[in-house]
């Protein structure tokens, strides 16, 4: 059923596909641009994404991963009918739903951030509603709606805590909120970090404390706004926020959180028309393929675990 809403890309992720009969990860696009309200073009962002992975060296120094090795599949675009945001939100929701299902670890490239809406309740749908969130992203997104519409990308992780609850929820690189936003994440109780805590207590106490929260969850799913991470690093993105974390912060963030139970990932919100260096796609490349790294390192120790115990 997937098929009717894929279409393949110019550009494969890393420039592989897998030659095997049963992939582990999925890279999927996402080219939702339907309420960018301040720089538009994130459609975009999946095809120049996979532009610059193509440059990149494939042996991660963090994990000892050789990336070219992992089964790996990329399966296109999924088509975006714009002007009609519910029906694509349940197309997003119905085709990951279906890859997560096929037992795929999935990486989505946005897109702007209200795709990870969809993304999610396809996670629920396929596994349940078991699953703790982590967010990097300089804005909460915590908005009840924006300029009339609940759907949207300043809202989405105000959807998601519908969805899963407080307590399954954590922002980390926050630093742009409105004030109602504010007084909503304090009263509801959600867990978030300001880019300035990430400095001042530094990535390992952020890390730390995130995965105590995510200890009685059975599944994790990481979204990424890479305008979390500093415009003087990532200037192509939608809405940049100054102050921001350096990539390497969020790497190192990510090797604390990232284990076996993560069940996909995606990094959204890259404006490719603002990054004329294709900097901010290199980054977006490099934070994919690490996160790849991590997660097959974790699940490959965990089934060595198993077997070991068996």
């Amino acid at each position: 059923m997937k098929e009717l809403y894929l279409v393949r890309s110019p550009y494969i992720f890393n420039g592989i596909n897998a030659a095997v009969n049963k992939p582990q990860f999925a890279i999927v696009g996402v080219p939702l641009d339907s309420t960018s309200s301040f720089r538009p073009g994130c459609r975009f962002a999946p095809l120049y994404v996979r532009l610059a992975s193509q440059s990149l060296e494939l042996f991660s120094l963090r994990t000892l991963v050789n990336i070219e090795e992992v089964p790996l599949v990329d399966v296109g675009d999924i088509v975006i009918p714009h002007g009609d945001l519910t029906r694509t939100l349940n197309i997003i929701e119905s085709v990951l739903s279906e890859l997560i299902g096929e037992g795929l670890k999935v990486i989505a490239i946005g897109g702007e951030h209200t795709s990870t809406l969809g993304v999610v309740k396809g996670v629920i749908k396929a596994l349940g509603s078991d699953l703790c969130y982590v967010c990097f992203d300089s804005h909460s997104d915590f908005r009840y709606e924006y300029l009339g519409s609940k759907y949207s990308h300043a809202c989405v992780n105000r959807r998601i805590y519908e969805l899963l609850g407080g307590n399954r929820i954590s922002l980390i690189g926050v630093r742009a909120v409105s004030y109602d936003e504010y007084r909503d994440l304090k009263s509801l109780n959600i867990k978030y970090f300001t880019s300035a805590q990430v400095r001042t207590l530094g990535f390992r106490e952020v890390g730390r404390s995130v995965a105590k929260l995510l200890e009685n969850c059975s599944k994790t799913y990481i979204s990424i706004d890479l305008d979390v991470i500093d415009p003087a690093y990532a200037p192509g993105v939608t809405t940049p926020e100054p102050e921001g974390i350096t990539p390497t912060e969020l790497l190192d963030i990510l090797q604390i959180l990232i284990d076996d139970r993560v069940v996909g990932l995606d990094v959204v919100e890259l404006t490719p028309h603002y990054d004329h260096s294709i900097t901010s796609s290199a980054v977006a490349a490099k934070v994919i393929n690490e996160a790849i790294g991590l997660i097959y390192t974790s699940t490959q120790t965990s089934s060595k675990g198993k077997t070991h115990t068996a």
